[in-house]
């Protein structure tokens, strides 16, 4: 089981870059920048990265073909790859955040549309767009023949939380993100991509399973809880009810259902305190949606990522937060080393 990181949109590439040379010391496998509206942009802040290391992997997460056609996203991790030595990779998804900010609209066939996009994508880096591409949704009606091309195909992960995207995804992707799956869910998210694989032509070589997991340890676990509770509206498919429901009871959930506005509220303004739903409700979700306490909580931290490996999964991306550095020494120096023994 490897470890990824994600970092905030809001880091500069100066710190993105002593983040990333810290965790290739550490031994994490890849860097991902968040793809967010009026932020820094996540290709071009990886460049300095991408310049002063020689192991770590490095992308963006998400791109929405929705905001950015297929090939001008292929254009731009292309030239990362080349950067970085061969080393860029990519997360594509239908997008949210970024579509609503922008007024875009997603086509009714969102799962053909990501479809056609990656498949542009992992055409263009290994030369197979050269007669172009005819989509339903997505056309290229020029020859593309990257002459420039000096590493191999960068990998193109699909971001999923549903059942047809997941096999979709295993069916033409290089990898799929399950987005934001505990474990004990993980077993049913993998059957759906180990369909998907089973449709393709040829068995992949090397195809991987992430998954995007919200990381709150601390040494002051008070604080943990505090930055957990305000993600909470983005976890869980925003909060499910089916499947928060595995930590609350029916009481309990509903009381989240009815308020979980308040969440979002709070996310965006933190005077906007939460008054209707119990802090203790709250902490049940933090635990058992993301990695959230003391550095008490690491051995069940660390067992919960074994679980994700036994479901399938081949690594899993932690999302830090505040501080960034101290949380990427605790996962360097107490997680990567567990999972490797």
């Amino acid at each position: 089981m490897d470890i990824d990181i994600i970092l905030e949109p809001d880091l500069t590439p100066m710190q993105i870059k002593e983040l990333g040379i810290a965790a290739e010391s550490y031994g994490i496998r890849a860097l991902w920048t968040s793809n967010y509206f009026a932020h820094w942009d996540g290709f071009i802040s990886l460049a300095p990265l991408a310049l002063e290391t020689n192991k770590i992997l490095m992308g963006p997460l998400a791109v929405s073909p929705f905001e950015m056609h297929p090939l001008k996203i292929a254009n731009a991790l292309l030239t990362l790859n080349e950067l970085s030595g061969g080393r860029a990779q990519i997360a594509m998804g239908a997008g949210e955040g970024n579509l609503e900010a922008m007024d875009l609209k997603k086509p009714q066939k969102v799962v053909l549309a990501i479809r056609e996009a990656i498949e542009i994508v992992r055409l263009a880096g290994s030369g197979g767009l050269t007669g172009g591409y005819d989509g339903e949704i997505y056309n290229v009606n020029l020859p593309c023949a990257y002459p420039w091309l000096t590493q191999p195909a960068p990998r193109v992960y699909g971001t999923a939380y549903r059942p047809m995207m997941m096999r979709m995804e295993g069916r033409v992707a290089d990898g799929c993100y399950v987005g934001c799956t505990p474990p004990e869910v993980a077993d049913a998210a993998m059957e759906h991509v180990r369909t998907g694989i089973e449709r393709r032509d040829t068995p992949p070589e090397d195809f991987r399973v992430n998954t995007f997991w919200g990381w709150h340890i601390k040494e002051d676990a008070e604080a943990a809880y505090a930055e957990s509770r305000r993600e909470l509206p983005w976890r869980a498919r925003l909060l499910d009810p089916e499947m928060i429901n595995m930590y609350l009871t029916d009481e309990e959930n509903a009381i989240v259902q009815e308020h979980k506005q308040e969440y979002v509220d709070f996310y965006f303004d933190p005077s906007k305190e939460v008054k209707n739903i119990p802090v203790e409700i709250s902490n049940k979700l933090a635990e058992g949606l993301t990695s959230t306490g003391g550095l008490d909580a690491l051995d069940r931290e660390i067992e919960r990522f074994r679980l994700f490996g036994k479901a399938g999964l081949t690594e899993v991306a932690l999302r830090l937060h505040g501080e960034p550095m101290d949380a990427l020494k605790i996962i360097g120096e107490k997680v990567v080393p567990a999972l490797r023994d």
